[in-house]
């Protein structure tokens, strides 16, 4: 199986398993006199039953949330994302989706190497990789902005691979919480 058709499975699946929400109904209580004036609030937030914690503005801030984490790093010459990042991406589309105000901006970034026309491409094309995974995920399109700045920004300034590697990144920047 090449590895376009794996990419294809795995957003279908991802894809499926966020449209299959559950919609949590409020228990109903037989108790209440429907003549009492007494006003009677429920919560009718759904229950997470995935195992993520999701999403409130103050979570991307908080360095215990998932929403937190912004960077996705890259292999070398790939602008293909790597599954220890595919949570991370998870959760900020859920976010996205129950924040229909929020933007965001993904910004992408390549390392030294290579010409300065090649690693703005590199760049742009990580960054809509990140960007397609959150709309497939359920994001909406108008959501997410991408921006590449190619070598023009590094984390690290040193010449070797541990520091091309901090360089090879997708960055996660909200504009609207």
């Amino acid at each position: 199986m090449n590895k376009t058709t794996k990419l294809i499975t795995v957003l279908i699946f991802a894809l499926a398993m966020t449209a299959c929400k559950k919609d949590v109904k409020p228990p109903v209580d037989d108790n209440i006199n429907d003549n009492n004036n007494d006003t009677v609030v429920v919560d009718t937030t759904p229950v997470r039953t995935d195992g993520l914690i999701c999403c409130n503005p103050e979570d991307l801030n908080n360095p215990a949330s998932l929403l937190s984490k912004r960077v996705v790093y890259f292999d070398y010459d790939q602008a293909t994302i790597r599954s220890e990042f595919r949570e991370i991406l998870s959760l900020h589309a859920r976010y996205l989706q129950e924040n229909p105000s929020a933007r965001m901006t993904v910004e992408g970034h390549a390392d030294e190497r290579g010409s300065r026309e090649y690693n703005l491409a590199l760049g742009e094309k990580r960054g809509y990789a990140v960007a397609n995974l959150l709309r497939a995920q359920g994001a909406a399109v108008g959501q997410i902005a991408v921006v590449s700045y190619g070598e023009e920004r590094p984390v690290e300034t040193c010449s070797n691979d541990s520091c091309w590697s901090k360089n090879r990144r997708g960055v996660i920047v909200y504009t609207a919480e």
